[in-house]
């Protein structure tokens, strides 16, 4: 079977810096981002030359399509591994994020679960830098305390 140009890069960027094993698992997850970029009429020569606003509308394609949402960032993270190991701007793919990262909640009414879009709450946030807070003084007063004994 003959393979695309950018399957080609892609398997020879995994093969440089990963296993083979590593490549036999990240290529099909490739490949349907290939079948992405066709859906989309984009036929880029080189990884590079992939634009970033298509690797965020493969990200949102993602989120959007019916499926867990471990299997999006699995998919996600594939293809963002595979361009950084082609050379793309770190800087770049670190930017390129799922739009929601879903959880699922008990719905009550039917005791089933469902997505619900997820952001933390300010109050936990508060709450845990109060505890790192409180960690890093309790750290700092058992340093104080060990250099006074060992005086």
């Amino acid at each position: 079977m003959l393979e695309l140009p950018l399957t080609e890069e892609a398997r020879g960027a995994l093969n440089r810096y990963s296993s083979e094993n590593a490549a036999k698992t990240l290529l099909p997850l490739w490949r349907q981002f290939e079948d992405f970029l066709q859906s989309r009429g984009l036929s880029p020569t080189s990884i590079l030359d992939i634009p970033e606003d298509t690797l965020r509308a493969y990200a949102s394609h993602l989120d959007h399509q019916d499926c867990h949402v471990d299997d999006a960032l699995v998919a996600l993270s594939a293809v963002l591994l595979v361009c950084l190991h082609a050379g793309y701007s770190g800087k770049v793919l670190r930017s390129v994020v799922i739009p929601r990262i879903r959880r699922p909640i008990e719905n009550r009414q039917w005791d089933a679960f469902r997505l619900r879009t997820y952001q933390p709450l300010e109050s936990s946030q508060l709450a845990r830098s109060r505890r790192r807070r409180a960690k890093r003084e309790a750290y700092a007063q058992d340093t104080v305390l060990a250099d006074v004994n060992r005086k």
